[in-house]
């Protein structure tokens, strides 16, 4: 049963903001108003078709004009204790980790301690990616974050909470892959689109080398705190776990959490508004609110479509560009067991969806939504 939701609009800036989430702390000045079309037709969707493919909830926030205008939460986080979702709620959101870690990545580079087009092998001492009849020294940061580097390994399925994850040097080396896969140059760097979770999990590797910390830690520190991303992180903390919904399979049955040595790739862990403020940032870029975590122009840069690309696939520098129902979004979809995820940003309006669901069939629940708010943003864009 979906929770009786409570409807509000605050200031926000010279924005409206409409909230329709319980559990909401920080809202203040609160006035009952009537939902939009959009809100209303999204949140029918979402009841409709999380209560058709076992997914217990969802969290919705939408941006216009580069300012989140609205937020909705359907159904349980879980449903044992009956506890509805809220925008406080945490998930995991799969391979958007990559897009969030790519800024982790290009900071390295305005820092001086890593090259975008330099070799990244000369960064690593603790692996070294194995001899190949292709160049390894065409292995760029610019081509991993692009899916341009010639790289194995698609994806991780990550390990069962509470056991003990093994080393990054392992996961290189195929051992955390149960075919065995390790990272490796399987095609000239440069010369095709090839998705890559494996490149991320060599960038993680290389940011551990290059400033002596732990991946996690120094997201958490140099991206996550300054930004005011305080319901995020790449580990799933004893303070995350008490807000975090609970993952389900297709069925609809309750599994334990994945967790990943591949945290670049695989293993962030948010909140809808938390995702929404990113995607604000990713839709802004002004100086002030990215409190010099990277300047304005790196994150432009990271928005340019990298060469090569195909109907494959096509990337900028962590995002990646999507064509659905005939509108090109960027941003990124996240898939692991329990949990799916996606963020669409349309750049010529600063328009913006998130989109976040504690089930493994969340994508039959995330897509039609989306449906639902590009038919929007097509309409306004004709106009």
């Amino acid at each position: 049963m979906t929770p009786k939701t409570i409807k509000y609009i605050i200031g926000f800036s010279s924005t409206l903001l409409l909230i329709s989430c319980s559990g909401t702390k920080s809202v203040v000045g609160i006035e009952k108003v009537q939902e939009s079309s959009l809100y209303t037709e999204i949140r029918q969707i979402g009841l409709e078709a999380t209560k058709n493919n076992n997914v217990p909830g969802v969290a919705i926030a939408v941006i216009q004009n580069g300012k989140i205008i609205w937020t909705q939460c359907i159904g349980l986080g879980d449903k044992k204790k009956q506890q509805p979702i809220t925008t406080e709620t945490i998930f995991n959101v799969g391979s958007i980790s990559k897009m969030v870690s790519a800024w982790g990545f290009m900071q390295l580079t305005e820092k001086g301690l890593v090259k975008l087009d330099a070799p990244v092998d000369q960064y690593l001492t603790r692996w070294k990616l194995p001899a190949s009849q292709y160049d390894l020294s065409k292995v760029t940061l610019r081509r991993i974050l692009s899916h341009t580097a010639g790289l194995s390994v698609h994806g991780y399925g990550g390990s069962e909470q509470g056991t003990k994850l093994l080393s990054l040097e392992e996961s290189l080396s195929g051992k955390t892959k149960r075919n065995g896969e390790s990272v490796r140059l399987i095609s000239e760097p440069g010369t095709k689109w090839e998705y890559s979770g494996g490149g991320y999990t060599l960038a993680q590797l290389m940011l551990e080398e290059r400033t002596k910390e732990k991946f996690a830690d120094y997201m958490k520190k140099n991206v996550f705190n300054p930004l005011g991303l305080n319901h995020t992180s790449y580990e799933w903390t004893a303070e995350m776990m008490k807000n975090s919904a609970i993952a389900y399979d297709t069925s609809g049955k309750p599994i334990k959490n994945r967790i990943f040595t591949e945290q670049a790739a695989a293993g962030l862990q948010t909140t809808v508004l938390d995702l929404a403020r990113f995607a604000e940032l990713s839709l802004g870029y002004k100086q002030n609110r990215l409190h010099k975590v990277l300047r304005p122009a790196t994150v432009q840069l990271m928005e340019e479509a990298i060469a090569p690309f195909s109907d494959q696939g096509k990337s900028g520098l962590g995002y990646r560009f999507m064509n659905y129902e005939g509108l090109e979004t960027l941003g990124h979809t996240g898939e692991n067991e329990g949990w799916s995820a996606a963020i669409f940003m349309y750049l010529p309006t600063k328009s913006s969806i998130v989109i976040l669901c504690n089930g493994s069939n969340g994508d039959r629940v995330w897509f039609p939504i989306y449906q639902s708010w590009a038919k929007r943003i097509k309409a306004v864009s004709a106009q």
